[in-house]
Order: C-alpha cells, then structure tokens, then sequence
C-alpha cells in the first residue's frame, strides 16, 4: 500500500475534484508536476488539499453498488455479488485491499499537506481552512479504519517507504487520536462557506464526527455534549421535504453537515441512479442493490402501531398471506397493506401498485406480476417480487450520462445527528425530555407521531435503533450500527433474501469474526508487523 502511494498525491491532484460549484470546479490541470515545485503558494495548498476529498469521493463511488454497505444487513441485499453478504470473502479478497488503500492514501495526502501548508505564505484565514481540511479528512480516514478494521497503525507524517513498517496501534490510541485531529480541525474551520465553495468541510462536521467518535467508544456524555452543541449552535436544520433529500433538487440543503459532491460530468457523477435504478429510470438501473422485506415490514402504520399482515385481507377476504404470489395481483387488497404507513415508506421504497415518475416525466404503475410489454408500467429489472428503492433515484430526470448523477450524497445531515444525541443522552443519562425531544423531531418531520411516555432506557434504545433504521436507510448507516450494537449476527446470520412473495433468493451469512475488516493479506506480506484480526488467521 505505502509504496503505491508514497508519491501518489503528485499523480493523482489532476484529477481532484470537490464541490458541484463551477467556480470550485473549475480547477487548473498538475500534471507534470513535481514535489520540489508544488507546495509554493496558496493556489497550491487549496489544490493539494482538494486532492484529499477526490480520495473520500473514490471510497463513496467504490461501495455504491453495495447499497452504501445496507447490503450488508438486514434491510436491503445485494442483487449480484455474494461475498460479505453470505460470509465467505476470504482475508485477501479485493474490497478490503481497496477499502484500505484508498483510506491511506487520503491520510498520506493529508499528511503532505499538514506538512507543506505551514511553510507556505498565504491568508490566515486560508491557511486555517486548509489545515482544518487536513486535520478532519485524516481523522475522518482513520474514523474510517477503526470503524471497519479495528486497531491500525498511526501515521502523522508523509509515509516514505522505508517508514510504513509500523504494528498496530491500540484501538483506544487511534480513537484519542481522531479525537484530537477532529478538535483542531474544529477550531480552524468555518462554520460556513460564500457560493463558490459550498460542499467544504465546516467546523460542524468536525463536532459531528468527533462525537461520532465518542459514541462509537461508548464515551456517551462527551458524545451528547458534542451532538447537543451542533444542534444548539449550528444553523442546519431539517428540511420539510423527506424526499426531497436524496434528489439533485435536495442538493446542498440546509440539513446536510457533510456530503461528497458530484456533478453530471463522464468521471465526476454518482452511480446511485444505476445501482439503485430501475428500468423505467433516466439511465436503465442495475437494481443491483434491494430493500428487504423486512424492512418495508417494519415501517409502522401512520399512528405508531407495528405493521401486520394479519390485519389486513385478502381480494378472497381472508387474511393476506406475503407468501402467496396470488395475493399480490389484487391492487385493491395490496395498495391497503401501503396506506396509512410511515410516509417514509413511500418516499423511499418503490412498493407494487405505487407509482414512479421515470423518464421524460412519465408516471408510470409498479403492476404485478410485472407486464414489461406494457409502455406505462413500472419495470423493476427483477419482476418475480422486488421492492426498488426510489431513494437515490431520480425522480422524472432529466439526466441521461449512466454513472454520473449530479446528486451529492450525505454522510452526515441533522437527522442522523439528532438521534446520536438522544442515543447517547439515552445511554447517559436514561430517556429525559431531550432524548424524546430528539428523536420526536425526526418524527415529526415525516408525519409520525411523538414516542409514548414512560419508556424506559432499554425501552428508548430500542425506539431509536428502529428510527436509524428507518430514518437512514439505503444511506449505508446500519452496516456500523449493527455492528457496534453486537446485534448483526443475531439480525442477519442465516436469514434468507426473499423477494415480497417470499421466494428465496439467498441465504445471509455473518460469522462471528465479521465484526472486524481482516487486515489485507497483501498488506501483512509487505508489512509482517500487521497482525491479523482475530478469526480471519
């Protein structure tokens, strides 16, 4: 890894991209560069550092096609490849090696920069920003690391070859210090950013992930108080339209703390429309990426009561059997099971008898079974029983380049921050008025009604796991959440992908061991001071 990437930031600043802004975009060509010759003015330090978000935007493209990691878990299954869907991806498998160099790599070109930047005569203010930026995206690459892999070696310089012969760190040494980089970078940033550079990483994003961090090492009071401050002092806030959010409409919009950017340019856009698309979609989706039915199952009805098929009957009149293909024609019995549901359900999923807006602005009707000759019906490409996602694909586009949506994608908005904070504040302190506070106002925004009164902690924690789970899906949130809860054995190991009819697919695998990435093998040949995780030997 290090010896691919010791001298990668000179190579790779042609091609650093950021923000969906022309000005921001509009950025002279490096190639032919050299170190002795870079790293001079203030033009250079902003290059250098845009160089690092290409690094997380190349992470964010490459697990796309896994449904940003929900793949993973139990609310939505990857349509094509197996691996850690069903547990057998070996240690050596590709994803991990990517995953790994590409987080490296960005730490490598923050190091560079927290190096150069220092010596470079420049605006004050322009020099804060750009160590700010340095500071959070190392921090943000090792958040990262210990988040898939556990503990992992520190670096806080440029790392020659001769020098990236380091062991592992302790994973309480990598937490400290994302910790640390993640206040720096939270006193040297803005808390805004003028037209040109929107998309920049804010002091916001900083508190954000440095409670992130608190909350992943269970340290629940800094994590509340981290979360609490944002909410109190930043000037994001939920915006009115759920959809709206996931839709190049919804871009740069007052909820999101830290998004990767994209605009509809060969090489530059998102490739959610595809993975996630369908085939009356602008461009022909893959579908490669599914919601589960038990998550379509659990979004309660619109008065907070669980969902149940048992309530509900049949075009026979009696009670509606999901396993029965036969009763999944009747539009009238079917469309009953969907109203009167979480209005979220709706704005994310594309449900059988539900309309899509797809191409040229044409609406087109999910019949089932699915009649592809019909020119206004709604076509997944998978016709035996597929929920589709309309999360992520857009709506009545008019953008046709396959692979490169112009649509940013959130990391972070103010609805995930908000029930970090009633998480945390649950754990902390037990379910008081600001934990109900929290988590209400992300109900509330999607028509739900308030939590009921007098729950308990165990109580709250499981109300605000079923809220992320909602509230995030599809956004790639649950793959950690599973994981640092120790539930994802118990909520996907054995259970069956099955389509809405109940026809299986595949069968899910999570052995005890993935709870932790294995170190790369190719990364331990090179560096035998890596020691494996435990189970992946």
């Amino acid at each position: 890894m290090i010896k691919k990437i010791s001298k990668i930031i000179l190579a790779s600043l042609s091609i650093c991209f950021l923000s969906s802004c022309d000005d921001f975009l509009d950025r002279n060509s490096l190639v032919g560069l050299s170190e002795g010759n870079f790293w001079k003015s203030e033009k250079d330090a902003v290059m250098g550092v845009d160089a690092i978000y290409h690094a997380n935007r190349e992470f964010t493209n490459s697990i796309v096609m896994y449904g940003m990691m929900d793949d993973f878990t139990d609310i939505s299954y990857q349509s094509f490849a197996t691996g850690l869907t069903t547990g057998v991806f070996p240690a050596n498998a590709s994803f991990y090696s990517t995953s790994w160099g590409i987080f490296f790599k960005g730490i490598y070109r923050a190091n560079t920069a927290l190096k150069n930047i220092p010596g470079i005569q420049m605006s004050e203010e322009t020099k804060n920003r750009t160590l700010g930026e340095s500071k959070f995206f190392r921090s943000y690459f090792y958040f990262k690391l210990w988040d898939y892999f556990g503990a992992v070696p520190l670096y806080d310089y440029p790392m020659n070859v001769d020098e990236s012969y380091k062991a592992r760190n302790s994973e309480k040494e990598v937490y400290d210090f994302i910790v640390k980089d993640m206040t720096d970078a939270y006193q040297l940033l803005p808390a805004s950013y003028g037209q040109s550079s929107k998309g920049r990483i804010t002091k916001w994003a900083a508190l954000a992930m440095r409670g992130k961090a608190h909350l992943w090492a269970k340290e629940y009071e800094k994590a509340a108080a981290d979360f609490k401050e944002l909410m109190q002092k930043s000037d994001r806030t939920l915006v009115s339209d759920y959809h709206n959010l996931f839709r190049v409409a919804g871009n740069n919009n007052s909820e999101v703390i830290f998004d990767v950017q994209y605009i509809a340019e060969q090489g530059n856009g998102l490739a959610t429309d595809r993975n996630y698309g369908n085939a009356r979609g602008a461009t022909s989706g893959s579908q490669r990426t599914r919601p589960t039915p038990a998550l379509i199952n659990a979004y309660e009805m619109k008065d907070g009561t669980p969902f149940d098929f048992k309530n509900f009957r049949n075009a026979q009149g009696t009670t509606f059997n999901p396993d029965n293909p036969a009763d999944w024609t009747d539009e009238s019995s079917v469309r009953k099971l969907f109203e009167n549901r979480d209005p979220r359900l709706q704005k994310s999923v594309v449900l059988p008898w539900s309309t899509f807006v797809g191409k040229g602005g044409v609406e087109y009707l999910y019949k089932f079974p699915v009649v592809t000759s019909d020119p206004q019906a709604y076509v997944p490409v998978w016709t035996a029983g597929s929920y589709a996602w309309r999360k992520f694909v857009e709506t009545g586009s008019v953008y046709v380049l396959q692979d490169n949506m112009p649509q940013n994608f959130p990391l972070i908005r103010l609805a995930d921050v908000m029930l970090m904070y009633a998480e945390a504040q649950n754990e902390s302190a037990g379910a008081d008025q600001s934990v109900y506070d929290a988590v209400d106002a992300v109900r509330n925004r999607a028509n739900m009604p308030a939590l009921s009164k007098g729950l308990n902690k165990e109580q709250m924690r499981e109300k605000i796991r079923h809220e992320r789970m909602i509230e995030l899906c599809g956004e790639g949130q649950r793959y950690s959440d599973i994981r640092r809860w120790k539930i994802a054995k118990g909520v996907v190991d054995g259970v069956w992908m099955t389509e809405f009819t109940g026809v299986k697919i595949r069968q899910r695998g999570f052995p005890d061991h993935y709870y932790l990435w294995p170190i790369p093998q190719s990364e331990r040949d090179v560096n035998p001071a890596l020691t494996q995780n435990p189970g992946w030997e």
